[in-house]
C-alpha cells in the first residue's frame, strides 16, 4: 500500500499525535520529578526578579581570587544570606523543598533519594514525640518536616535568610495541625544564635548546611551550647574524599565552580572536619560517607547522588538535567535584553549551573561527598 503524502490527513494526524505525546511526556517529566517541586517559581522570578532584589554582580565580587579549594573574602553568614536570595526559588523550581542530595535506585523517583537521607537522619537522632530538635540551617524546611513526619519530634529550624524562613512557614501553614504544632522556623545566624535557652534541646542536625562556614567549630559550638548533656548531633557534612587531588587542574576548576555556584566556604577533609566537631566539645561516636554506603547497598542499581545534574538518558528530574538547565540562561538572557525578564535572573541561572556542574563533577570523580555522616554526643 502506498504511503500517504506528507500533507494528507492521515500523516498529519499521526504527526500531531506524536508531537502531542512528546509534549505530554515533557510536561509530565518536567513537573513530576519530585512532588515538592514548584515550576511556577521560575515564572515568578521572570516577573519579579530575585528575592531581596539581590545582585549577582555584588555576589560575584565575594569569590574574586578564589582558586581551587580556597576561601572567599567575606563573612560566611553574609554570603549565605545573599546566596539564598539568588538560589532558593531556583532550587524549589528545579529540585523541590529539600535542598540536599541523596542516593536511590536507578528506577526509583528523585523523592526516594531525599527520603532515604531524611529517614537516616531521623533514625540517628533517636528522638520521639515532642522531643526538642534543632535544624541548623533549615532552608525552606523540607528536612525539618521530614524528621517530624518520621519521629513526631518538635523541630525548630534556623536559617539566616528571611525569605527562606517566610517560605518555610508558608509551606507548613498548609499542613495538618499536628505538623504545625511540631514545625517551627526562625531567622538566626547559626554562628551566633540568640534568644534560645542553653542545655534545653535533645538533638540537633545539619543537613548539608555547614558548607557555608569555613570554621565549622563556631556553629558546632552553638549547637553544643543549646543541647542537653547527652544530646546528639547528627551532621551530614561536605568533606573532600581521598579522590580529591588539590593540584589537579580539572579538580581545582571543579572545586572553584562548586564553591562559587553553591555559596560555599572552603571544604575540609574528613580529618579536618572531624577535628572541628571535636573542638566544639562533642565526642565523635560514629562516622562514614552515607552516599558511598548507599551506593554499596543498592549495588549495580544505584543512582549516585550527583547523577541528576550530569548528562544521562533517564532524566527523573528534568529541570536539573543539562538538556534544560544549560540553555535556560540563554533563553532568560534573550528575554532580559528585550525587557521582559530582570537582568539578574539569567545571571542567577548561570550561577546555578556553575554550582551544579562543579559539584556533580567533583562527585563523579570521587573527590567530594555532600553527606559524610558524623554522630557527635555532648558528654553527660
Amino acid at each position: 500500500r502506498r504511503q500517504p503524502p506528507p500533507n494528507c490527513p492521515d500523516a498529519m494526524g499521526l504527526t500531531s499525535a506524536a508531537v502531542g505525546a512528546a509534549l505530554a511526556y515533557f510536561v509530565f517529566a518536567f513537573t513530576n520529578g519530585n512532588p515538592t517541586q514548584h515550576v511556577e517559581k521560575l515564572f515568578k522570578m521572570m516577573s519579579q526578579g530575585m528575592a531581596g532584589k539581590e545582585s549577582v554582580a555584588a555576589f560575584d565580587k565575594v569569590y574574586q581570587g578564589v582558586d581551587g579549594n580556597t576561601q572567599h573574602n567575606a563573612y560566611d553568614g553574609d554570603v549565605a544570606r545573599s546566596f539564598y536570595n539568588l538560589a532558593t526559588e531556583f532550587y524549589e523550581y528545579g529540585w523541590g523543598d529539600s535542598f540536599h542530595f541523596g542516593t536511590r535506585g536507578r528506577h526509583e523517583p528523585h523523592a526516594k533519594a531525599i527520603l532515604n537521607s531524611q529517614n537516616f537522619v531521623a533514625t540517628k537522632l533517636q528522638v520521639g514525640d515532642m522531643e526538642k530538635v534543632l535544624d541548623m540551617g533549615c532552608g525552606i524546611g523540607g528536612p525539618a518536616r521530614g524528621v517530624v513526619r518520621a519521629t513526631g519530634a518538635n523541630v525548630t529550624g534556623f536559617s539566616i535568610n528571611e525569605h527562606q524562613i517566610n517560605r518555610a512557614k508558608e509551606i507548613t501553614s498548609s499542613l495538618s495541625p499536628w505538623m504545625q504544632d511540631r514545625c517551627h522556623f526562625d531567622v538566626q545566624d547559626y554562628l551566633n544564635v540568640k534568644g534560645y535557652e542553653e542545655n534545653s534541646y535533645d538533638a540537633a542536625f545539619y543537613m548539608e548546611s555547614s558548607l557555608h562556614c569555613e570554621d565549622r567549630t563556631k556553629t558546632f559550638k552553638e549547637a553544643y551550647r543549646l543541647l542537653k548533656p547527652g544530646g546528639r548531633l547528627v551532621a551530614m557534612e561536605y568533606y573532600t574524599l581521598p579522590g580529591w587531588k588539590p593540584q589537579d587542574p580539572e579538580h581545582k576548576e571543579l572545586m572553584r565552580r562548586h564553591l562559587y555556584g553553591n555559596g560555599a566556604a572552603r571544604t575540609p577533609s574528613i580529618e579536618e572536619g572531624l577535628a572541628q566537631i571535636r573542638a566544639a566539645g562533642f565526642e565523635v561516636k560514629e562516622h562514614f560517607d552515607l552516599m558511598g554506603y548507599l551506593e554499596e547497598q543498592y549495588g549495580s542499581d544505584a543512582w549516585p547522588w550527583w547523577a541528576d545534574l550530569q548528562f544521562n538518558w533517564a532524566p527523573h528530574l528534568l529541570p536539573a538535567h543539562p538538556w534544560v538547565r544549560k540553555p535556560l540562561p540563554y533563553l532568560l538572557g534573550a528575554l532580559s535584553k528585550i525587557g521582559i525578564v530582570p537582568p539578574d535572573v539569567p545571571a542567577a541561572a548561570e550561577l546555578m549551573n556553575e554550582g551544579g556542574d562543579g559539584l556533580s563533577g567533583l562527585g563523579k570523580v570521587g573527590a567530594i561527598s555532600p553527606q559524610y555522616y558524623v554522630l557527635g554526643v555532648k558528654p553527660e
